[in-house]
């Protein structure tokens, strides 16, 4: 097996989300949250909890040379200013990006072939649930959208008030082609827009997917803390 790298080539040069909040969230009267009813993979175990969503149908089975990822446990990581904590699959190293009122935490799995991605910066006085997916829905464009065959679903709103989209695109490295799938959750809590992001080899998702779904369910930022 080869270790190919499929995740780190996209997102070693990911954009920074804050950036693209001017022309994402233009001022607006409020409107009502969306009722989008949300796919049969992606419904809910508990009232308030996020799901990840798998796709195994249109996921073609990738090289067998490429690494599985494993993810044996988690463990909690804190960020040093005490703004968000997240429990982290053990073994990932985060690896953090930052910019004026903006901070990014990357993980990546060993093989570089699963990740995992915090970002949260400061919101508007005023955002719309309506604003948030458009906000979404441009970042995976402007990040993802030259990607062959990239592809991003309706947007599914979560019980717990954050906006879901799942996303994919086909990755070749070294004459290995992979189908790459994503899950990103954006939401708001205070005066903070927070986007969480797993991501992997498509056909890998489902042996992922519980340990996924805790670590989407256990993020948790303080409102209350300035983003350094």
């Amino acid at each position: 097996m080869k270790n190919t790298n499929f995740i780190v080539s996209a997102f070693g040069a990911i954009a920074f989300f804050g950036s693209l909040l001017g022309s994402c969230t233009p001022n607006a009267p409020e409107s009502k949250t969306s009722t989008t009813s949300p796919t049969a993979s992606a419904t809910a175990k508990a009232p308030d909890a996020k799901v990840v969503a798998t796709k195994t149908d249109d996921a073609t089975k990738s090289d067998t040379r490429i690494i599985k990822v494993k993810i044996d446990g988690l463990e909690t990581y804190k960020h040093p200013s005490g703004l968000f904590q997240i429990d982290a699959p053990k073994g990932w190293t985060p690896k953090e990006n930052k910019k004026p009122n903006e901070i990014i935490v990357l993980w990546f799995d060993p093989s570089k072939n699963a990740l995992l991605t915090v970002d949260v910066f400061k919101a508007p006085s005023e955002t719309t649930t309506e604003q948030l997916t458009t906000l979404l829905e441009t970042f995976l464009k402007s990040t993802f959208g030259s990607r062959a065959g990239f592809i991003a679903e309706k947007p599914i709103q979560q019980k717990d008030g954050s906006v879901q989209i799942v996303w994919s695109y086909d990755e070749s490295v070294k004459n290995i082609t992979a189908k790459i799938q994503g899950n990103s959750f954006i939401s708001r809590s205070g005066d903070k827009i927070s986007l969480i992001t797993t991501g992997g080899v498509a056909d890998q998702i489902p042996a992922l997917k519980d340990s996924f779904d805790r670590v989407v369910n256990s993020y948790k930022v303080d409102p209350a803390i300035a983003i350094p």
